[in-house]
């Protein structure tokens, strides 16, 4: 699952630009989940390093984008930063505080699916890719945005994949959510090791990920709901509900 955040006050602005990413999601078969913001301070103030891009328009109220950009950086160095403004010369001074690129209002498109692109490749390098051994097949490499999550059942693993399913004999998978932590990956139960990623919601004791219901244990509940809510940031709350 890639995670964008926008933080931008014009409502016109924010639909336009969230409006042009769920087109991109929808004609690339992409797995996208969008944060939208109105002020920066919200968006600081509740930040964890889950995003694979962030938006973020210059001419900002109380708190600019420039500055705004320079304490997202004290928080995470890594993401890549894409300005948004219809003044090109601040854009130039985006790149003192390591913005990967700009758009000029209004944002076409076209332009967005070029930068998206980008957006993947980058985030595909910023996490090592996952190696799955299959006997009789060889390795398969995913990236953790393609692995959703994977179960165990009689010592047999299964793979859950954007590619499909793929089993294979090996590990328990305490060990594997050792080796995937830094991927995001979390254990529900005893049988399955989630991508956190690509959950959606809890309800009861289960997790819909990618619309698939997995029990959760009563014994990793709270650890997995803590480990859940650090990576689903709340939106609601994020435009005093008037943003997705």
């Amino acid at each position: 699952m890639f995670r964008a955040a926008i933080v931008e006050d014009s409502e016109t602005d924010r639909r336009a630009l969230q409006g042009h990413l769920d087109r991109y999601a929808k004609e690339s078969d992409f797995a996208l989940a969008v944060d939208a913001y109105d002020r920066a301070e919200t968006f600081l103030g509740s930040y964890k390093p889950v995003y694979d891009v962030v938006f973020l328009d210059i001419m900002l109220p109380y708190m600019n984008g420039m500055d705004a950009a320079e304490q997202l950086r004290r928080l995470d160095d890594k993401v890549p930063l894409i300005f948004v403004t219809d003044m090109a010369q601040y854009a130039l001074r985006g790149y003192k505080v390591g913005a990967l690129d700009y758009f000029l209002k209004p944002v076409s498109y076209y332009d967005l699916k070029l930068r998206m692109d980008k957006m993947r490749l980058a985030a595909g390098s910023r996490r090592p890719p996952i190696i799955i051994h299959i006997p009789g097949e060889g390795d398969l490499v995913v990236t953790s945005e393609e692995l959703k999550y994977i179960e165990i059942m009689d010592k047999q693993l299964t793979y859950h994949t954007t590619k499909g399913e793929y089993s294979a004999r090996g590990q328990g998978l305490k060990k594997l959510e050792s080796e995937l932590s830094g991927h995001g990956f979390c254990r529900c139960s005893s049988s399955y090791l989630v991508n956190l990623r690509w959950c959606r919601e809890v309800t009861g004791d289960e997790v819909v990920v990618d619309g698939e219901r997995l029990k959760i244990s009563r014994g990793m509940k709270k650890e997995f709901v803590t480990r859940l809510a650090d990576v689903l940031v709340g939106t609601a709350d994020a435009c005093g509900g008037g943003c997705r």
